[in-house]
């Protein structure tokens, strides 16, 4: 494996439900990684790769600011070079409290806060929430802050979301922030509220990101249950059953059939798995490749628990 970029998903718990979600985080979700979970994974990965950057995020990863605290840290002296935080900013909603944090995540080596802000969030938070976490963000000297948005076509689109979303940005333009643009995923809570604006696509194929997420990947997802996943719910091993280092290590797409059907022939081959006998695959159900995947891999699921989340 090329493991350049290690990524936390330290929580599902989120105090917002935002429809366009597609890891369905809510107030009601359960589990947040433990501390030493956290610095075992780091420091099992930086064992065998070198790691170009880091991140948390969620669910919100900042309803556990001391988590996030120690495990930047952690980052920060095993000379990651970018440590990365994706937050709503629920924090600024108190100043001095927004002060406060962002100078300690400053201190354990966060160099980029990315503050999510759009249409799909706002129903949950004030927007004030966000400015003043970035301000308190931008005071406290990390070095790179950003609005995280999420688009559903265009933020030029005239639907309803998109439009609001570009107003909202017109608001905090003052601020001289820079954007980071995601177009929203048709998979979780998204794929069942938006389905109108998810245009369907061709199931025929290899999966879009063959090489750098499958064949070699660059990046692996640990969640606060050990799952080591290098795609969505894809997993490669726990890192709570054996040691991570030597998950990555062991890693050779050649070696699971699921992966490897996905390599060599695409979601539509996992239909000739023995193990996909019992599905009943309707092609006009599905948006796009990754919809059937995830279906396909559900039915499997139980032949192969150390490689699903």
């Amino acid at each position: 494996m090329n493991i350049k970029r290690l990524e936390f998903l330290l929580t599902e718990k989120c105090n917002s439900r935002c429809i366009h979600c597609q890891g369905e985080h809510s107030p009601e979700r359960q589990g947040v990684m433990k501390v030493e979970d956290g610095l075992n994974y780091l420091e099992e990965t930086t064992s065998v790769a070198k790691l170009d950057s880091f991140m948390i995020f969620g669910g919100e990863s900042m309803l556990y600011p001391e988590r996030v605290i120690k495990l930047c840290q952690k980052a920060k002296e095993l000379s990651i070079p970018e440590i990365e935080l994706i937050t709503n900013g629920f924090w600024g909603k108190n100043v001095d409290r927004a002060r406060s944090l962002a100078t300690q995540l400053k201190g354990s080596g966060v160099n980029e806060v990315l503050i999510s802000v759009d249409a799909f969030h706002l129903p949950y938070l004030p927007l004030d929430y966000a400015r003043n976490a970035a301000l308190a963000c931008a005071a406290a000297g990390i070095r790179r802050v950003r609005w995280n948005i999420a688009i559903l076509e265009s933020e030029n689109a005239s639907n309803d979301f998109d439009k609001q979303t570009r107003r909202i940005m017109e608001i905090l333009a003052p601020l001289g922030m820079e954007k980071n643009v995601n177009k929203v995923w048709p998979q979780g809570r998204a794929r069942r509220t938006l389905t109108e604006f998810f245009p369907k696509q061709s199931l025929e194929g290899k999966c879009p990101k063959v090489e750098t997420a499958l064949v070699n990947p660059t990046c692996v997802t640990m969640d606060s249950r050990g799952w080591a996943s290098i795609c969505w719910n894809l997993s490669i091993g726990n890192g709570k059953r054996q040691p991570l280092s030597k998950i990555l290590i062991g890693y050779d797409w050649k070696n699971h059939p699921v992966i490897k059907t996905l390599v060599e022939h695409g979601p539509k081959g996992l239909l000739e798995l023995p193990e996909a006998s019992g599905f009943h695959f309707e092609e006009n159900r599905y948006i796009d490749k990754c919809h059937l995947c995830k279906d396909i891999r559900k039915i499997v699921k139980p032949e192969y628990p150390e490689m699903f989340v």
